[in-house]
């Protein structure tokens, strides 16, 4: 029974009624994703959040009116957690872009060193990360204004909740929900550059040609190479091959006149 539900964890977002782990188990899957549409623009909650070197921060603090992305997981976690967040880290590690990235627990009874522990095990280390805990009423705030649910399975010893990297505006409103336990480099700097919604600037151009590139499909929380801009290329090309064909019939008859 332990081997499927972490199968689970690694290949659904399963999510329940966030409850404690001295509640019994009632695990509730009718909801198998967050309800963007209910999301989206909102602001999410300005919490209180130690770091992992001790000091206390509210959130919009370590924002600093920069774009974020926001990973929400628990420290203790030996399946989903450290794939999605060493995924993270080795996807940001050449990103240059002046960005708040955030690990962040749900676990009202994960502390400090179970974050050393955590990253020590994750065998890559990112500066550019930081780690935090939350108090309970923090963890609730946070997660309702984010939409995000879990559920504790006390049988099996493990959280059940989705794996998503939360993108957040510099104004603190969510702008963007990326699913999967390996995202991409290419897909943090399109995401992030949707969060500082559209600003050119030396390090965002790269990024904004990556929009124009790719699109965001909400079915499968990934993104594409965008149709419109592939049949809009394939146009053009379509298009230059033609003239080029003519140009050469017109040269090829001037010279059999000659």
């Amino acid at each position: 029974m332990r081997g499927l539900v972490l199968l689970l964890l690694l290949w659904v977002f399963a999510f329940g009624t966030p409850q404690p782990k001295s509640s019994p188990s009632m695990f509730n899957a009718e909801i198998m994703r967050i309800e963007e549409e209910k999301y989206l623009g909102n602001k999410v909650a300005d919490v209180s959040i130690t770091t992992e070197d001790g000091k206390v921060l509210r959130l919009y603090e370590l924002i600093r009116n920069r774009p974020t992305a926001l990973i929400l997981a628990y420290f203790t976690c030996d399946s989903a957690c450290p794939l999605i967040v060493k995924s993270s880290l080795e996807a940001t590690k050449n990103l240059g872009k002046d960005a708040n990235l955030l690990v962040l627990s749900f676990d009202r009874e994960d502390t400090l060193q179970d974050i050393r522990r955590f990253k020590s095990q994750l065998g890559v280390s990112n500066p550019k990360w930081t780690f935090g805990i939350m108090r309970e009423k923090d963890i609730q705030k946070l997660t309702q204004s984010l939409g995000y649910r879990f559920f504790y399975s006390r049988q099996d010893r493990v959280f059940v909740h989705p794996n998503v990297v939360i993108f957040i505006a510099p104004d603190g409103k969510i702008v963007r929900y990326l699913y999967g336990i390996s995202p991409r480099e290419r897909e943090f700097r399109i995401a992030l550059a949707e969060a500082e919604t559209f600003r050119i600037t030396k390090n965002t151009l790269v990024d904004v040609a990556y929009m124009v590139c790719f699109k965001y499909d909400p079915n499968t929380g990934k993104y594409g190479l965008n149709p419109v801009l592939v049949f809009a290329l394939g146009g053009v090309v379509l298009t230059g091959l033609t003239l080029l064909h003519a140009l050469l019939l017109v040269k090829r008859r001037k010279e059999v006149r000659t």
